[in-house]
């Protein structure tokens, strides 16, 4: 089980997980959360738990994780910008590339926009998930799923998915400790990223996968007919390519994917 007492003891943010709440069970942490009075939800809160049976993926896949083997989660946040919510998702994305660095010294890439990769197959994923209320933002959900010790994985993702316990020499690792060390990393990260700082552009930018090369992009479902550059983000955490006639392009992460090899 999930040893709550060691991640107190490790965390050191000022408020990035303070309030923290763990179940054996649950369906989906962000649906979870969805029904949950936004006045019951402080910024910061993370809810955690050791079985999620139905965890949500992007465009309505499913999120397969082995009980109390990984690490799968829900961070809620009500940033005071609207505008960078897609440069806070990828803040999240390179905290997680970090502190698989730190505990493992393990080289991760992330592919756009909410994937991170070790030797081409999944470690980890991230569900951004938004709430309004006319023009406000109530809640910004930031679900993770994180591949931490388990060993085996379905047939059909024998070949896609990875766990960092696999990259570590096949010991298994502390998922209290990991997560701390993650959200102390977070912390910092999330107010770079609601300023936009370059700084942490720059670091997500030398973490994508395919930045600086000429790859393929699918656009809304369809396969652009040229190749284009990987420029990076910007300050809004969008992506920005070179096209073959020199004009720059900026596409949202609900536009595009990348191929950096053929299918």
């Amino acid at each position: 089980m999930f040893d709550i007492s060691t991640f107190y003891r490790l965390l050191q943010t000022d408020w990035l997980g303070r309030k923290f709440w763990f179940y054996r069970k649950l369906e989906s942490t962000n649906r979870y959360l969805h029904e949950i009075p936004d006045e019951r939800l402080p910024h910061g809160l993370v809810c955690l738990t050791d079985s999620q049976l139905k965890g949500k993926g992007q465009f309505g896949r499913v999120w397969y994780s082995s009980p109390e083997e990984n690490l799968t989660f829900t961070i809620v946040l009500r940033p005071g910008t609207n505008i960078r919510l897609q440069l806070i998702s990828l803040a999240v994305m390179l905290a997680l590339r970090e502190t698989i660095t730190a505990t493992v010294a393990c080289e991760s890439v992330i592919k756009w926009p909410n994937d991170l990769l070790i030797s081409e197959r999944k470690v980890a994923g991230l569900l951004t998930e938004c709430r309004y209320n006319g023009h406000n933002l109530d809640r910004m959900l930031l679900g993770a799923g994180i591949n931490v010790n388990q060993q085996t994985f379905a047939p059909e993702l024998e070949n896609k998915a990875t766990s960092i316990r696999h990259h570590a020499g096949g010991q298994p690792l502390d998922r209290a400790l990991l997560l701390a060390v993650f959200l102390n990393r977070l912390e910092p990260l999330l107010a770079m990223a609601e300023a936009g700082d370059i700084e942490l552009v720059r670091n997500i930018n030398r973490s994508i996968q395919g930045y600086g090369k000429w790859v393929s992009l699918l656009v809304d479902g369809k396969r652009e007919d040229t190749p284009v550059k990987i420029l990076g983000v910007n300050e809004y955490g969008y992506l920005m390519v070179l096209t073959a006639n020199d004009d720059v392009k900026t596409f949202t992460h609900e536009q595009v994917r990348i191929q950096t090899r053929p299918d």
